[in-house]
């Protein structure tokens, strides 16, 4: 596929720094169309929190009305979950069967998790294992609309039943975070090449002794080629399920700039998109790593030191009408 950066005029598409801290709007601090848009997504994707690439999209408000606009057909359908399905089964399926994976559900219950944070942790693993996938495919789906939409056009029926996640994850922000999660978030943004930290590593700071444990076990397999190459072949698969979507989108950069958008929105939202494409795939392998941690691994048993285990942040029972789990 060819890239949009590259097959619009240069003056048309200006890069976007990488370097450059991306803009966001919250849903704390959304309003009128942008707060709506941000309600249907949550409501269409079955998720109880706004994702990052829309709050990017958010700092451009007439491009992501315009563009859910488009998306929202396609996401509705029984083939969009159908395929996001696939996606996160390849993921879990690479990171068991080429990767060493050690048991995460032992070192909690080694550093006494409560009862109700292994449940909380656990619900918080499932709902990024659930969404991830849907984004990464939304940002295929993104992508190819800018570069002339499906090669065939097809039309599927709207109102796909789907999970529901009512429960939004407690994150804890780069600022208000201690200096020993801050100094994780650190080596997470250096190690990963990303600038900001996602929701599910802000989530997972919650219990700073996972945190610890869960990324010093991701960190030797995101620095390892074979990394790279199950990344690049999830990424290829979104794109290539994509392309035999029903409703999906087209929107180019002509569409855009007829619809009146500014030359620095087209270039922002063409850029958050590639970049999201390139995270989202990576962060759907790391978070297959957490669930096959917390389901036991696939190696022996890990140990914390003792120096390394903080006693704050426990969390209080939950109630008992959980279901039995792995964590």
């Amino acid at each position: 596929m060819t890239s949009v950066c590259h097959s619009a005029s240069s003056d048309k598409v200006m890069p976007l720094s990488r370097k450059r801290r991306l803009p966001l709007v919250r849903e704390s601090d959304a309003a009128g169309r942008t707060l709506e848009i941000y309600q249907e997504i949550k409501s269409a994707l079955g998720v109880p929190h706004v994702n990052l690439i829309f709050q990017a999209y958010g700092a451009h408000p007439q491009f992501l009305d315009l563009a859910w606009k488009s998306l929202q057909p396609a996401i509705e359908t029984r083939e969009f979950f159908v395929c996001a399905d696939r996606i996160r089964g390849e993921a879990y399926t690479a990171i068991h069967n080429y990767f060493s994976v050690p048991d995460l559900c032992s070192g909690i219950r080694e550093v006494h998790f409560s009862t109700g944070a292994q449940h909380e942790l656990t619900d918080a693993v499932e709902l990024f294992h659930y969404n991830n996938p849907l984004l990464l495919l939304i940002a295929a789906i993104q992508l190819q609309a800018f570069e002339d939409g499906p090669s065939q056009h097809r039309t599927g029926q709207r109102g796909a039943e789907h999970p529901v996640f009512a429960s939004k994850p407690i994150q804890i922000p780069e600022e208000a975070a201690s200096a020993p999660i801050r100094k994780v978030y650190d080596d997470i943004k250096r190690t990963l090449g990303v600038n900001i930290i996602n929701t599910d590593y802000k989530a997972f700071a919650r219990w700073p002794d996972f945190l610890n444990l869960y990324w010093n076990s991701l960190k030797p397999i995101v620095s390892s080629p074979l990394y790279g190459e199950n990344k690049h072949a999830l990424t290829e698969s979104a794109l290539a399920l994509a392309t035999d979507l029903p409703n999906a989108p087209q929107l180019t950069v002509e569409q855009m700039q007829e619809a009146g958008l500014e030359a620095e929105d087209i270039s922002a939202a063409i850029h958050i998109t590639e970049d999201f494409l390139d995270v989202l795939s990576g962060l759907i392998l790391n978070i297959a790593v957490a669930k096959i941690g917390l389901e036991g691994g696939n190696r022996p048993v890990i140990s914390v030191p003792k120096d390394k285990r903080s006693e704050q942040l426990r969390q209080p029972e939950a109630q008992a009408d959980h279901p039995e789990r792995a964590a």
